[in-house]
């Protein structure tokens, strides 16, 4: 309710802007048909008043525009500017006679009162302008012949009609996209409360796990099951803070070394990457990170680089796998890279620089 109620205030805060604006297009029209030598009856009392409307119409901006629609003060400010409105289209029809067309200016006026007033308050200056323009065309000296004052009477309440109408899908779209917004802050929310509460879920895992890690030629597996644990939980701990958005690669290949302790070069252009892609990348990186640690030999280099497709290589100085069977790690990292991010895994081992493990993918069309 809260971005619906501001939604509204900042539709009427553009009608109040509009209305400024049209006030001195609104003077430059008046100075300029004087200028053009329009037939006008006291043209110096004409100019004088302009100048008045002028020095009046920058003088609102003394106020600043959320005072106009807020607070009583504001909307008895705003009820002096309409009624000055009004009175200055009545004093230049009275003052240069009907002929002379300035009661036209009423059809920026009308829309104008339609946008910037609510309920009752809006009601009332509609019918005030409804009361004023017959009777000031009834009283200049020249008055137009009653079939045109009646035109003109219909097409302002036309002109009043559509204002109102835009008036009102402008702000139904406004509460549209607050109530939008709402709900994109609230499953953001939500989210982030899911990926912290899964985040802590799986630290209290690992840490059972490691208080039941037995000793001896078992301990190691206890231990790289728990380090793959904690590195999904480093990765929804990344994602609980950005609050379901999109991560940035870097900063999770950090946490990821991070949590595998695990000291790395990293090297990595910035990408940034929805949640699932995020998670599933998080936990291929952690199990080539942690593999080049363990059988392989510093230093050890994690890079990303490209975009389509995206390609992360983790180096090491070592030989690779001795007997040339890909261990569970690795089965792990296969089968996540071609169903999960539907991309290639390649190792090379024993190239003149180590080893390289070599993934490919396309971020754009991970799954879910």
């Amino acid at each position: 309710m809260g971005n619906e109620l501001a939604a509204e205030l900042d539709a009427r805060l553009g009608a109040l802007r509009a209305g400024f604006w049209l006030g001195w297009l609104s003077i430059a029209a008046v100075l300029a048909a004087l200028a053009l030598g329009l037939p006008t009856r006291h043209p110096a009392a004409l100019l004088a008043l302009t100048a008045a409307a002028g020095a009046a119409n920058a003088a609102v901006t003394v106020v600043p525009w959320r005072r106009w629609l807020t607070g009583a003060w504001g909307r008895l400010l705003l009820d002096l500017w309409s009624g000055g409105l009004i009175a200055l289209v009545a004093a230049l029809v009275l003052m240069a006679g009907a002929s002379a067309g300035f009661d036209l200016l009423l059809f920026l006026i009308a829309p104008f009162l339609a946008t910037v007033h609510r309920s009752w308050r809006r009601v009332a200056w509609l019918g005030v302008a409804g009361v004023a323009y017959p009777a000031m065309m009834a009283s200049a000296p020249d008055p137009l012949a009653a079939g045109a004052v009646a035109l003109r009477l219909a097409l302002l309440a036309a002109a009043t009609t559509l204002a109102l109408a835009l008036a009102r899908m402008v702000r139904r779209e406004a509460a549209a996209r607050a109530r939008a917004s709402e709900r994109a802050e609230l499953e953001h929310a939500l989210l982030a409360e899911s990926h912290h509460r899964v985040k802590n879920s799986l630290q209290t895992v690992a840490d059972l796990l490691l208080l039941g890690r037995p000793a001896g030629a078992g301990a190691e597996t206890f231990d790289e099951t728990a380090a793959r644990i904690q590195s999904i939980a480093a990765v929804h701990r990344l994602l609980a803070e950005r609050r379901g958005e999109a991560v940035s690669a870097p900063t999770l290949l950090a946490a990821v070394a991070a949590a595998a302790a695990v000291d790395a070069h990293l090297d990595a252009e910035p990408r940034e990457l929805d949640p699932a892609c995020a998670q599933q990348l998080g936990i291929v990186a952690n199990e080539l990170i942690s593999n080049a640690a363990r059988h392989g030999r510093p230093p050890i280099q994690v890079l990303l680089h490209g975009r389509h497709p995206m390609i992360l290589e983790v180096r090491d100085a070592g030989d690779g796998p001795r007997d040339g069977v890909e261990r569970l790690g690795l089965q792990l990292v296969r089968q996540i890279v071609e169903r999960g991010l539907a991309g290639t895994f390649t190792l090379s081992r024993a190239t003149p620089t180590g080893t390289c493990a070599h993934v490919r993918f396309d971020a754009d069309r991970c799954a879910s």
